[in-house]
């Protein structure tokens, strides 16, 4: 079996759906300090309650994109293509930010392959589309195109 072959048997089984993730706000002001991005939709709850027009704090968009390879992770259970030395971050081919994510729900991400591109030697470009829900929100909080590079161990 070539080493395509074996990443599409991996990846292209099914559509995979990761456990939840509690979005606490905890999460988010550490995501705020990291990032330096302290607005008060995110970090201030007694204002939020009072002033946004989303009920409470909200989770950054760059918080919500982030989790991401935490969610496949989990969405994977683990698990990495048979031969595979490793796989870094290669970039995004869309990303869509369509519902802010409140502060006390929990995320999920289903994922699905797109297609997987040899890009010569032991490479391969794995394309997936990420689906981030919201627990009881019938509109998704991200939709993006996730490219990630991987290392076989042949070709």
């Amino acid at each position: 079996m070539t080493a395509d072959d074996r990443l599409q048997n991996f990846y292209g089984v099914s559509e995979r759906t990761s456990d939840w993730l509690d979005v606490t706000q905890e999460r988010i002001n550490a995501f705020a300090d990291c990032t330096l991005d302290h607005n008060w939709i995110h970090i201030d709850p007694e204002r939020c309650y009072r002033e946004s027009p989303f009920g409470g704090p909200i989770a950054h968009g760059q918080w919500t994109l982030s989790t991401l390879p935490h969610l496949i992770e989990s969405a994977l259970g683990g698990l990495r293509p048979p031969g595979i030395q490793m796989g870094v971050n290669y970039g995004f081919d869309r990303v869509r930010m369509m519902t802010p994510v409140p502060v006390g729900k929990r995320i999920r991400n289903r994922m699905k392959l797109i297609e997987i591109q040899a890009k010569g030697g032991n490479r391969f470009v794995v394309k997936t589309e990420n689906t981030i829900e919201i627990e009881g929100e019938a509109k998704p909080a991200l939709v993006a195109e996730w490219l990630f590079m991987v290392f076989v161990d042949d070709v």
